[in-house]
């Protein structure tokens, strides 16, 4: 033995042994479940000639965080804060929906967020700026980026000059 009370070995030897008391066997863990897709409501459909007062309109810019501010819109669709919700993106559209078991919810001061997955995938770029409509008769709330409202815009004034030039 040396000094400190350890057993001497040859100079520079350094070898450890693991006791096998003291290694907890391996857990056979099940694989991890696959995530869940909110789905949105059966029977959802986009108000094809709805009645434009079942439809509120706004815009919002995102903060940092990816929260823009409704109230009028939330207050219509009648979700509190607290108000539990899910987003999905359905083509160039964030779709939220009321949910009881919603992964978001209304906040404090009536924000919404919206995941950066779901901003990518809608295409709502850094500016943040989004049209919202309140489907009121579904209650949903829809997200567009301002790009894809004015692009819709300019097809539609093309169409209106189209048929301008063709009347003439």
């Amino acid at each position: 033995m040396d000094a400190m009370g350890s057993p001497a070995g040859p100079p520079g030897d350094r070898s450890e042994q693991l006791i096998g008391a003291l290694i907890p066997p391996a857990l056979q863990r099940p694989p991890p479940a696959a995530p869940l897709i909110p789905a949105l409501p059966p029977g959802l459909a986009l108000p094809i000639g709805a009645d434009a007062t079942s439809v509120l309109l706004d815009m919002a810019r995102l903060d940092a965080s990816g929260r823009f501010s409704a109230r009028r819109l939330l207050r219509a669709l009648d979700w509190p804060p607290g108000h539990r919700v899910d987003a999905v993106v359905i083509g160039d559209a964030v779709v939220v929906t009321s949910s009881a078991t919603g992964r978001q919810s209304v906040g404090s001061r009536g924000e919404l967020a919206v995941p950066a997955a779901a901003r990518a995938l809608a295409g709502i770029g850094d500016d943040g700026q989004v049209v919202l409509a309140a489907l009121l008769d579904h209650g949903v709330l829809v997200a567009h980026a301002q790009a894809v409202v004015t692009r819709l815009l300019l097809e539609h004034y093309t169409e209106l000059a189209d048929e301008q030039h063709h009347d003439r």
